[in-house]
């Protein structure tokens, strides 16, 4: 799998507004006297700071915070950097726009954040008229399980889903062991971050994580 090599310094809300002019007019303002310590915020502190204060500070600290993860999962789905790049901007522009929009109470300031990136990422698949890369058992199955439970290495080639039939399976899941398939295998989160996004132990995470996998690995099987 492709993974980050190049640095995100380069890809920053500056050049959002530079490259459309309607983008210019709805991008960040210059920064006031408020936006100052930003980097010692939380999450929902700088979301909530650009929410109602379209502070630029609050702004550039979440762009820093998670436009590397942003990338990465663009990757992961696309195996495209220019497209993950676009992802980048697209996503951040969002959280711009929508910040006043968030809801702590319905999920932390990261699972908002990747919500809306997963959207964008779908929206920009369907404009460029193409679907990610297939999306091989190694992306989907735990590093780890026996062999004998996974897809065997030979039926790999025939059991490739298309992003679109993943989405598919993840509908035919319960809505709690959905959240922990896409935190972690959509989104591209670690497993703590994952917990920590939807607000449940780690265990209970992984136990979640391995009924999910086996429904889908029977899902999938049905549908060679």
């Amino acid at each position: 799998m492709t993974t980050l090599s190049a640095p995100m310094e380069h890809i920053h809300m500056a050049s959002l507004a530079s490259d459309n002019g309607a983008k210019t007019r709805s991008g960040p303002r210059s920064m006031d006297i408020r936006d100052t310590n930003v980097s010692s915020g939380t999450d929902e502190a700088l979301l909530t700071a650009v929410g109602n204060e379209k502070s630029r500070a609050a702004f550039n600290e979440l762009f820093k915070r998670f436009s590397t993860k942003i990338f990465a999962h663009g990757m992961k789905i696309t195996r495209n950097e220019q497209l993950s790049k676009d992802l980048v901007q697209e996503a951040m522009l969002t959280v711009w726009q929508k910040a006043p929009l968030y809801n702590s109470d319905r999920g932390n300031v990261q699972s908002w954040i990747f919500t809306l990136t997963r959207n964008r990422c779908f929206d920009m698949l369907r404009k460029q008229k193409r679907q990610p890369s297939c999306v091989n058992a190694d992306d989907i199955w735990p590093a780890g399980l026996d062999e004998t439970e996974s897809l065997a290495e030979k039926e790999r080639g025939s059991v490739e889903a298309e992003f679109s039939q993943i989405q598919k399976f993840l509908a035919q899941l319960p809505e709690a062991q959905q959240a922990v398939v896409e935190k972690v295998y959509l989104l591209n989160l670690t497993h703590e971050e994952a917990a920590s996004a939807l607000e449940i132990p780690l265990g209970t995470l992984k136990s979640r994580l391995r009924l999910a996998m086996g429904k889908m690995r029977q899902l999938i099987g049905t549908e060679q």
